[in-house]
């Protein structure tokens, strides 16, 4: 039997922990998962027009402008069209990407992760990233295997400029006066799920989908 068609939205802070949630949807669901920061990543290693830019944007701290972002993922759905199931993370970030969005799919339900500060200053605080694959590591909670070296390639690991403490918190005022629009636009077909710990939020979020689905 055919899997029902569902298209699926993931919404939350930088570090709010969507990509976690993202594989265990794919996992219980088939969902196919496209992340807009791993499209504009597989393009900054093709060397594209469109990787250079938003290379030189990130590498300034600074978000990639809508219309590069738009233009990339609008594009990219295409080759989605013959799946009957996605999740979508990292985009639309705001309204007008998702009236463009809008034009072209119909989205089913949005999952909107509410995270405290706290957690995500603690979380981002402590990252650190393999550049070229975007692998991520904690210090913390999950350090590599060698200080400050990536795991599979042997390569240096970085501490991204927009994760200082002053960097973090405008991104995440950045985000907010973003989300709350959008979280607007979208009304009914949002569902909020707040907390720390992807464990716990994880459960409540499947019940969710499960429901639609059914």
């Amino acid at each position: 039997m055919a899997a029902k068609a569902f298209k699926a939205l993931i919404l939350g802070p930088p570090g709010g922990g969507k990509g976690t949630l993202s594989k265990r949807l794919v996992r219980d669901f088939g969902f196919c998962h496209f992340s807009a920061g791993d499209a504009l990543r597989a393009e900054i290693a093709a060397g594209s027009a469109i990787g250079n830019k938003a290379k030189d944007y990130i590498g300034r701290g600074a978000l990639v402008p809508d219309e590069l972002v738009t233009d990339l993922v609008l594009g990219q759905l295409e080759n989605l069209k013959n799946e009957p199931r996605w999740l979508l993370d990292g985009f639309p970030r705001h309204a007008a990407q998702a009236v463009a969005l809008d034009a072209k799919h119909d989205v089913d339900l949005v999952l909107d992760l509410d995270i405290p500060e706290a957690e995500i200053l603690s979380r981002l605080g402590g990252r650190r990233v393999h550049v070229a694959s975007g692998r991520s590591y904690h210090v913390e909670w999950n350090p590599p295997k060698r200080e400050g070296i990536d795991d599979e390639t042997g390569e240096p690991l970085v501490i991204r400029p927009d994760d200082t403490e002053e960097a973090i918190k405008k991104r995440l005022q950045q985000y907010h006066d973003l989300a709350k629009p959008l979280i607007a636009h979208y009304g009914e077909k949002v569902a909020t799920f707040a907390g720390t710990e992807s464990d716990v939020i994880y459960p409540v979020m499947k019940k969710r989908v499960e429901d639609i689905l059914n």
